[in-house]
């Protein structure tokens, strides 16, 4: 009976691994190009689209897309001046996701471990 306990502990642990490692935040960063965005971003300060499309390879509608994911998980700050779109790293945002995810992942390891 303690087996099967055990294996019950053992796949709920887990599926809570699964979900922290299939959150938006992984799926987002999983992919190089933003990556190498948020590093842009973070060297650079505020951009426009025009001026970040000129420092990749990438077509200015690829970037467009990555940077639009990013604002929509809050990584990126988005304002409108004029005609131009200004992405901005939203840097305590970002840091508060790997924070919340390190805490998860602190918890989870209590859990499973015993």
């Amino acid at each position: 009976m303690m087996k099967n306990n055990n294996i019950h502990e053992n796949t709920e642990c887990k599926k809570n691994i699964d979900e922290i490692f299939d959150s938006e935040l992984f799926k987002v960063l999983a992919e190089p190009i933003r990556c190498e965005l948020i590093k842009y971003l973070a060297i650079n300060g505020p951009s426009d689209i025009s001026t970040i499309s000129e420092n990749f390879t990438q077509d200015r509608s690829v970037i467009s897309r990555h940077l639009s994911q990013m604002h929509r998980l809050n990584i990126l700050n988005k304002k409108k001046e004029a005609r131009r779109i200004i992405y901005d790293l939203n840097a305590k945002d970002f840091l508060a996701k790997f924070e919340f995810v390190v805490d998860k992942i602190r918890l989870l390891i209590n859990d499973c471990d015993s």
